[in-house]
């Protein structure tokens, strides 16, 4: 199920945006980290993907949501 979906939204992807913009995988996660008030944490999930520290997160709401991100991406 998931590999379908995975090459489903890459064709989306290569579609709409062309074949540059297609990413080499495609994860899937529950959540994603946001802070209380809602707004996506972009700078820590790519210092995550980039195996930087993310910095401060006093803001995040749920810290699980990093951590799932962590692990996804060490099992690789």
């Amino acid at each position: 199920m998931a590999l379908k979906l995975e090459g489903e939204i890459m064709k989306v992807v290569a579609d709409q945006l062309g074949a540059l913009a297609r990413p080499a995988r495609v994860r899937f996660v529950s959540g994603l980290p946001k802070t209380r008030s809602g707004k996506l944490l972009r700078r820590a999930i790519q210092a995550v993907c980039e195996q930087r520290d993310p910095g401060d997160l006093t803001t995040i709401d749920d810290p699980s949501t990093l951590q799932q991100i962590k692990q996804l991406l060490s099992s690789v």
